[in-house]
C-alpha cells in the first residue's frame, strides 16, 4: 500500500484532519469485558484539562458527567481516570459501559459511542456441534446495532485466515450478532477461533475463543529437529497425593527413552509440561498426561504430527528431487495440506503422495535456486499454517533415517510411510 498520499494530506491539512476528530458522527468503539478501554478527546489542541468535562448518555433520559472541570467526579472514582491528553480511562468494562461519552471544552465536544464486544458458546447446542456467538451491544437492552453502517462481524482462525470448509456454517440474525456452527471433532479441542468486527474494511475489535471437547485431543504439529513443549492443562487443581507423568501411545513415557547412553530425548519440567528435544518423525503420536494419584487420571491428551524435508541424492530425469513429509499420527486427514515456496517461485507445485499415515510432497528442480532465500515448506490445517521447515542449501539436508527406525523400535510407533515411498520411487526409476 502507497502511504504518501496520505502523508501528504496530513501534512497539508493539520486543520482539517483535527477538525474531523470532533464531528457530528460519534467515533465507534469495542471493547470486552474486563478491559481497559481508552476514550480519546479528539478535539483540538487544549491548553490545559481543567476545562474538559466527559458526560455519559446511555437512554434519552440517562445522562450524567464523570469528569467536571478536568477532575473525576463520578461516585465510583476508582472506575474512572482521566489521562494527561484528556482521555478518559475506564478501568475494567463491564457490559453496562456501552454507551455515548462526550468530551466538551467550551462551544466543542467530541462523542465515543462504547460498545460492548462479546465472543461466547451456546454450552447446549446439538449433538455433536459447537455452536459459538459472537455480538456487541450499546447498553444492556437498547440495541441500536441496526443503523449501524458498514459494520462486518468475520469469523476466523487464529492467525486470520478466513473460515472455510464444509463443516462450517455460519448464521447472522443481525449486523450486530452472529454465530459460527462447527460440525466437532475431537482435535478441535483447545482450538482458537476469532472473531473480527471491522467497519469500512478496518478492523475495530478482535477477540479469540477457545473451544474445549470432552475427551477431546489437543492437535500439535511441529518441525523434526525442534524442541517442544506440550503442556499438561487441566492441573490447576491437583487431587492430594498426585504426581504428573506421561504416556505416548498408552505407554509410559519413561519406558520408552533408549537406554543405550545418549542424552535424554526428553524430560518434564516443574510446571508437569513435556520438552521433547530435538524432535524426530518418531515422536509422532498420541500424548497423555496423567494424574498418578491412587486412580489414574487422564488430565490433558496432545497429538503430535511431525514435518520433515529429505532429499533424493539420486537424480530423477535430472531433476533434484525434493521430498515433504508431514507424519500423522493416524492417516493424515483430507484438510491436511503440504506447500513448497521459495524466492523464485512464490508456490512452488509438487506432487502429493498419502502413504500409510504421511503426506508427501515431492518437489522436483532442475538445479538449487541461485538465491540467500530458502525453500520452505508448510503444512496447512483447513488453509491455516500450523508449521514450517526451510532448507538454505543441500549442506542443510541431513536427515537420518536410520536413526528414526531405530528409535522407532524403541519407541513402538510406525513411521514406515516415507520409507515405502521412496523404495517405490527406487522401483520406479530403475534402469530396466
Amino acid at each position: 500500500m502507497n502511504f504518501q498520499p496520505l502523508i501528504g494530506l496530513y501534512l497539508i491539512s493539520p486543520l482539517w484532519a483535527s477538525l474531523a476528530l470532533y464531528s457530528s458522527d460519534p467515533v465507534l468503539q469495542f471493547a470486552m469485558a474486563g478491559d481497559r478501554a481508552t476514550l480519546k478527546c479528539g478535539l483540538p489542541s487544549i491548553g490545559s484539562c481543567s476545562s474538559v468535562n466527559w458526560t455519559v448518555r446511555g437512554l434519552i433520559w440517562d445522562k450524567y458527567e464523570v469528569v467536571t472541570a478536568g477532575k473525576v467526579t463520578h461516585l465510583n472514582e476508582d472506575k474512572y481516570r482521566l489521562l494527561k491528553d484528556c482521555s478518559l480511562e475506564i478501568s475494567q468494562m463491564e457490559r453496562d459501559d456501552a454507551k455515548l461519552y462526550t468530551c466538551e471544552s467550551g462551544a466543542l465536544n467530541s462523542s465515543v459511542s462504547l460498545r460492548f464486544f462479546d465472543i461466547a458458546e451456546n454450552k447446549r447446542p446439538a449433538e455433536g456441534i459447537i455452536e459459538l456467538h459472537c455480538s456487541y451491544s450499546k447498553s444492556t437492552g437498547y440495541d441500536l446495532c441496526k443503523n449501524d453502517t458498514n459494520i462486518h462481524i468475520t469469523w476466523t482462525t487464529e492467525d486470520d485466515v478466513p473460515i472455510t470448509g464444509n463443516r462450517f456454517r455460519f448464521e447472522n440474525p443481525s449486523v450486530c450478532f452472529s454465530k459460527l456452527i462447527i460440525t466437532r471433532k475431537l482435535t478441535d479441542h483447545h482450538r482458537i477461533w476469532k472473531c473480527q468486527i471491522t467497519q469500512n474494511g478496518e478492523v475495530k475489535a478482535s477477540g479469540k475463543y477457545r473451544t474445549t471437547v470432552r475427551d477431546g485431543l489437543e492437535e500439535v504439529f511441529t518441525a523434526v529437529g525442534e524442541s517442544v513443549s506440550l503442556l499438561c492443562r487441566n492441573t490447576s487443581s491437583p487431587r492430594l497425593g498426585d504426581r504428573i507423568e506421561w504416556k505416548l501411545n498408552n505407554k509410559m513415557l519413561s519406558d520408552l527413552v533408549p537406554e543405550n547412553g545418549q542424552t535424554n530425548l526428553c524430560h518434564v519440567n516443574k510446571d508437569s509440561s513435556l520438552v521433547i528435544n530435538k524432535l524426530t518423525p518418531l515422536h509422532a503420536g498420541d500424548y497423555q498426561c496423567m494424574g498418578s494419584s491412587e486412580e489414574q487420571r487422564v488430565l490433558h491428551k496432545i497429538r503430535v504430527h511431525t514435518l520433515d524435508v529429505a532429499a533424493n541424492t539420486q537424480q530423477i530425469g535430472g531433476n533434484l528431487s525434493l521430498i515433504c513429509v508431514l507424519t500423522c499420527v493416524e492417516k493424515c486427514e483430507e484438510n491436511f495440506n503440504l506447500t513448497w515456496s521459495g524466492s523464485n517461485q512464490e508456490r512452488w507445485q509438487g506432487r502429493l503422495f498419502n502413504v500409510n499415515n504421511t503426506l508427501i510432497n515431492e518437489l522436483l528442480l532442475p538445479v538449487w535456486p541461485v538465491s540467500s532465500d530458502a525453500i520452505t515448506c508448510s503444512v496447512y490445517r483447513e488453509g491455516s499454517k500450523m508449521a514450517s521447515k526451510s532448507l538454505s542449501s543441500l549442506k542443510s539436508l541431513h536427515v537420518s533415517w536410520v536413526s528414526a527406525l531405530r528409535l522407532g523400535l524403541i519407541i513402538g510407533v510406525p513411521a514406515v510411510g516415507f520409507c515405502i515411498y521412496m523404495k517405490w520411487k527406487h522401483c520406479n526409476n530403475a534402469e530396466p
